[in-house]
C-alpha cells in the first residue's frame, strides 16, 4: 500500500499556512467582547459630547440640540438661506450661547467675537457686516467693524 501525505503536510510543503480553527464558541467570546468594548466606546463619546467637553466643528451639543429644535433655523440651513439663518440664530440666542461658551477660554471680546463668527461661517457660509473673508476662508475683521464692535462693547 502506497502512503499518501496529508493534505495538512502538503498545504506546509507549499508555504501555505492556514488560519487557526477557532471553536464556535471562541468566535462567539470575541464577538461579545468586541460589541462590549465597542458599546462602552460609543456610550463614553456620547457622555463627553452631551456634556459639552466634546464639540462638533466647534460648536457644543446643547447648542446643536437648541438649533435642531427649531423648525425655522433647520429649514433656513437645509435651503441655504444664510441670511435667514443668521437672523434666525440671532433670535434664538445662539450666537450668544456660543460666546458664553468659549468666553473663559478668549478673554478678548474682539477675538472672541472674531472667532465665534468664523465657526458660524464655516458652518453657514454667512459672513457678517464686520467682516470679510480672504482666499483662504478666513474672517478678516473690517476698520468700521473694529470700531462698530468696539462701540458695541461700551454699551
Amino acid at each position: 500500500m502506497k502512503h499518501r501525505p496529508s493534505k495538512s503536510r502538503k498545504l506546509l510543503k507549499t508555504g501555505y499556512v492556514p488560519l487557526a480553527n477557532y471553536s464556535g464558541r471562541k468566535k462567539f467570546l470575541g464577538v461579545i467582547i468586541g460589541t462590549w468594548f465597542m458599546v462602552i466606546f460609543m456610550l463614553s463619546w456620547t457622555i463627553l459630547f452631551i456634556s459639552g467637553f466634546v464639540t462638533f466643528r466647534g460648536v457644543p451639543a446643547f447648542i446643536i440640540g437648541k438649533f435642531l429644535q427649531d423648525p425655522t433655523a433647520v429649514a433656513a440651513f437645509f435651503l441655504g438661506n444664510k441670511y435667514k439663518l443668521h437672523n434666525r440664530l440671532q433670535e434664538l440666542g445662539i450666537e450668544e450661547d456660543i460666546k458664553a461658551y468659549y468666553r473663559p477660554q478668549i478673554s478678548d471680546e474682539i477675538q472672541l467675537d472674531q472667532y465665534i463668527h468664523q465657526l458660524l461661517y464655516d458652518a453657514t457660509g454667512y459672513v457678517g457686516n464686520n467682516y470679510w473673508v480672504n482666499r483662504e476662508g478666513t474672517l478678516i475683521l473690517k476698520p468700521s467693524g473694529s470700531y462698530r464692535l468696539n462701540h458695541e462693547l461700551q454699551r
